[in-house]
């Protein structure tokens, strides 16, 4: 089990690498928008829908990622107040429901794609294409998420009975 989460972690380390080029290409179509119009009293055309898209992208591909190293949003101010068996249960609840939660709209999301590409349904803006082109990356990042949880319980399961300490935990 160690090798094959190694080898997801991999995965999931080149989707954060993909949301931070995401980031950075964003950054660069925004400050290159700034100057032409502010210099040339021109635009790049679609500027601000694909820097839309490379959002919903970048926080789509970051989200396991950021599961894996532990920088979700998490509140634990109920887990460090209690006893750390407790604690633990409350972890894995918590990671149960994320489970369930994830294995669901991993195939809310392919049912979307499938409608969308059997209905042709286009996106209509400056651009205009498929529709299942910007919904594609949700059941990618869900079904990644219901691989994390997979691992996160074995960890759990596996480490001593208390309380995670990721992120801001206290």
């Amino acid at each position: 089990m160690t090798a094959l989460g190694k080898a997801y972690g991999r995965v999931l380390d080149c989707c954060g690498l993909l949301a931070a080029a995401l980031v950075l290409a964003m950054t660069v179509l925004i400050v290159a928008d700034v100057i032409l119009r502010n210099l040339f009293n021109t635009t790049l055309p679609a500027s601000v829908e694909l820097t839309e898209y490379g959002l919903f992208y970048a926080t789509t591909f970051a989200a396991p990622w950021l599961l894996r190293q532990g920088q979700h949003i998490r509140i634990d101010v109920v887990l460090s107040r209690l006893p750390p068996v407790s604690a633990w249960v409350v972890e894995m609840v918590c990671d149960l429901i994320g489970l369930s939660l994830s294995v669901l709209l991993t195939w809310f999301g392919i049912t979307m794609i499938v409608r969308s590409m059997n209905a042709a349904t286009l996106m209509v803006k400056n651009l205009v294409f498929a529709e299942w082109y910007v919904l594609w990356p949700l059941p990618v990042m869900f079904a990644l998420l219901t691989v994390e949880f997979v691992f996160r319980i074995q960890r759990l399961v596996s480490g001593p009975r208390q309380a995670r300490r990721e992120g801001g935990s206290v």
